[in-house]
């Protein structure tokens, strides 16, 4: 059974309503809220854990640690972020938005470095 106390604040920490939350991951309403007494299907499982940013081991209170990794905040919010925008693609247009990612950082980072564009 689903930890729901873990749920509720996970998305008291996002800052929604699990309505809202229901509504972004395409769920019927009172979705969330109703993990309280059912059990979620598996494929529901993975996406309410990619949705936050953690592990499934997580949500079920198996773990203690929301991902494999300890990553910062930030980290945190970048790859729920990437995951957000990624959601509907196929398999070939994640591919090639993972290689324009992988680019647009390296011109971050040279950007980064360049101390010219820090000036003012």
């Amino acid at each position: 059974m689903i930890d729901f106390e873990r749920i509720e604040k996970l998305v008291s920490k996002s800052g929604k309503s699990m309505n809202e939350i229901d509504r972004e991951l395409g769920y019927p309403r009172n979705t969330l809220a109703g993990l309280r007494n059912r059990k979620p299907s598996i494929g529901r499982l993975n996406e309410i854990a990619e949705y936050f940013n953690v592990s499934t081991d997580y949500l079920l209170g198996r773990k203690e640690s929301k991902n494999n990794e300890e990553l910062t905040e930030e980290e945190n919010d970048l790859v729920a972020a990437f995951r957000m925008e990624r959601k509907d693609m196929t398999k070939e247009e994640q591919i090639q938005f993972n290689k324009a990612l992988k680019n647009m950082m390296k011109v971050a980072k040279d950007l980064l470095n360049d101390e010219s564009n820090w000036k003012k």
